[in-house]
C-alpha cells in the first residue's frame, strides 16, 4: 500500500501494518510508513473511485491509558517518541487522515480499533498478549 494502486473497485478494506509488537519494532519506519503513506495512498484511490473504505486501526491509539476501560471519546495517553510509537502515533495519523478526507472530500469512512484478538496462522510467540498467555498456559 506504500505504492498507489490502479484498481477500480467499490469498497476498500485497508488492514495493512505489522501488529505485533515484534515486527513493527523490528521495521518502525516501513510501520509508519504503511500507516500513513498506505493510507493517504488507499484514501486517493476511496476519493478517484468513489469507493467506502474500512481502516482496522488499534487500542494501541490510546497508549498507555489513564482511563479503564477507554471510550471512544477519550483521546489517549501515548509517547510520541518511544519505541512503539511507529505503530500507536502511525494509527492515529492514519485516523486523522480518514476523517479529514471525510469531512474535506466526502469520503464514506469506517475505522475499526480492534483490542486484542487471536486467530489462525498468527505466531505464539508474536508479542501480543493472548498468544503470550496462550504460550505461558502451554
Amino acid at each position: 500500500v506504500t505504492e498507489p494502486l490502479l484498481v477500480e473497485v467499490d469498497q476498500i478494506y485497508h488492514l495493512a501494518c505489522p501488529a505485533s509488537p515484534i515486527f513493527y519494532k523490528h521495521n518502525p519506519v516501513k510501520t509508519i510508513k504503511t500507516n500513513v503513506i498506505g493510507t493517504l495512498n488507499m484514501l486517493g484511490l476511496a476519493k478517484r473511485v468513489g469507493a467506502r473504505i474500512l481502516l482496522t486501526s488499534t487500542s494501541e491509539v490510546y497508549g498507555d491509558p489513564l482511563i479503564h476501560p477507554q471510550p471512544e471519546t477519550y483521546w489517549g495517553n501515548v509517547n510520541p517518541i518511544g519505541v512503539r510509537s511507529c505503530y500507536d502515533e502511525g494509527k492515529r495519523v492514519a485516523e486523522t487522515l480518514m476523517f479529514d478526507y471525510h469531512r474535506q472530500h466526502g469520503i464514506e469512512i469506517r475505522i475499526a480499533r480492534i483490542f486484542n484478538t487471536y486467530g489462525p496462522r498468527m505466531n505464539i510467540d508474536d508479542g501480543r498478549v493472548v498468544s503470550n498467555f496462550i504460550a505461558q498456559a502451554l
